[in-house]
């Protein structure tokens, strides 16, 4: 395996925890998926598309990184309305039919999976060098 060396050098230098690095690089991976997701949300007042951000996961144990695409629990529209609370009706639709689902929330995702991914890959370089530098930092105090 080439590298591994210098891949467990910087493991230690970050001091084994890589929890932050890897958050800001999902968030900077899901950049991609935010955007197209804002560009194929349904329009009707809006809110919808401008609730929608890159949050993290709150179902999750701590030290578990996870973020999502999809609308914020704390916007809330012009009229009062709260996306959070219809953004599944239009990916999905109603249960009795009476409102059918777009869908363009999975059509962002399949559409910038490949694009997340290699995004990813791309971040968590440059973000564990900063957290071992910081680490560095506080040390040399």
């Amino acid at each position: 395996m080439s590298g591994a060396a210098d891949i467990a050098a910087a493991f230690a230098a970050v001091g084994g925890n890589l929890a932050t690095p890897m958050a800001a690089a999902s968030r900077k991976a899901l950049r991609p998926m935010l955007k197209q997701a804002k560009a194929t949300a349904p329009v009707d007042s809006g809110d919808l598309k401008k609730s929608l951000t890159v949050k993290r996961s709150r179902r999750v144990p701590k030290g578990v990184v996870e973020h999502q695409v999809g609308p914020s629990k704390d916007y809330v529209g012009a009229d009062g309305s709260k996306p959070i609370r219809y953004a599944h009706l239009t990916e999905f639709g109603k249960a009795d039919g009476s409102q059918k689902g777009t869908r363009w929330m999975s059509r962002a995702f399949e559409e910038t999976k490949a694009e997340t991914i290699e995004e990813f890959g791309k971040a968590m370089g440059p973000e564990i060098e900063k957290a071992a530098a910081r680490r560095a930092k506080r040390r040399a105090k």
